[in-house]
């Protein structure tokens, strides 16, 4: 997908990102060949926010004019849903863009479009969060490669689909909005960070309810970090899952080495997946 010497507009189009990390990340990914090209505001900030809308909007517009040949988020945080509205979707170069967590918002809405989207480790958690195999395999999506997880069956089944989704906290939050999430004939994965069992059973109920989760034809989950039952607990994470889930009468696999955890491992949105047994077989982007 991407050769040596590839350029790469790094944008900022959330949260602001820590100086010491973000200069790490750009600097592995330099050493893998690629030519990284901060733009204009990528460091700036106001309040929680790397910059105004209009900033953030014109380095995402300026990212995706054809000039570079992928696009690469500085990090997640919040921000994304503040410029929905206003992306100018048709002009935006069918170019790869890789985040997760906040971009979960622009991935889909590129992946729904037919873009290239890669769910996987921003710029800011490269070097010194995420794991080697991330880092790996972060290369071997944007080398074009073909990605094969290994999980455990909570519902098992086959099925075959698109694979869309992402966090479940943003998808939750795009309910009633344009961006709301379509699943039709796709196969959904969820993540998510911070939130308690009973947080994350509100906001399954809220996707279920708005019918995010209709037509849907399988589940992938990676990791619900931080996501413990009290100490005497008699239940786990899992039933919370199933309860929503479940009923759904599709096959669902857990433990995928994707999200917030320190293995964060990249797969294409969009492309055709399949799930069978333990195992979800994603194409390239």
């Amino acid at each position: 997908m991407l050769a040596a010497g590839a350029r790469i507009a790094v944008v900022s189009p959330s949260g602001i990102s820590d100086p010491d990390r973000l200069d790490r990340g750009i600097a592995l990914a330099r050493s893998w060949g690629f030519d990284l090209v901060e733009l204009p505001h990528a460091r700036a900030e106001c309040r929680y926010l790397a910059g105004a809308d209009d900033e953030r909007l014109r380095d995402l517009h300026e990212a995706f004019s054809g000039r570079f040949d992928a696009v690469w988020a500085a990090r997640g945080g919040y921000g994304l849903s503040r410029l929905m509205p206003r992306i100018q979707w048709a002009s935006l170069a069918p170019v790869p863009f890789i985040g997760f967590s906040d971009a979960t918002s622009l991935l889909n809405g590129l992946a729904a479009r037919g873009r290239p989207a890669i769910h996987g480790p921003v710029l800011h958690a490269l070097d010194g969060y995420h794991d080697e195999e991330s880092r790996l395999a972060i290369r071997a999506v944007l080398a074009g490669e073909p990605v094969r997880f290994a999980g455990r069956p909570l519902v098992p089944g086959r099925a075959e689909g698109p694979l869309c989704g992402g966090n479940l906290c943003i998808l939750a939050s795009l309910c009633g909005t344009p961006y709301q999430l379509d699943a039709h004939g796709k196969i959904v994965l969820l993540e998510d960070l911070g939130e308690p069992p009973y947080k994350l059973d509100r906001l399954l109920v809220q996707c279920r309810d708005a019918g995010v989760f209709d037509g849907a034809v399988g589940f992938v989950l990676g990791d619900f970090l931080d996501a413990r039952p009290p100490a005497d607990a008699a239940w786990t994470v899992d039933d919370v899952l199933l309860d929503i889930l479940g009923p759904l009468g599709v096959p669902i696999l857990a433990d995928l080495p994707v999200g917030h955890g320190r293995r964060n491992l990249a797969v294409p949105l969009g492309t055709r997946a399949r799930l069978h047994a333990s195992v979800l077989a994603v194409e390239p982007a």
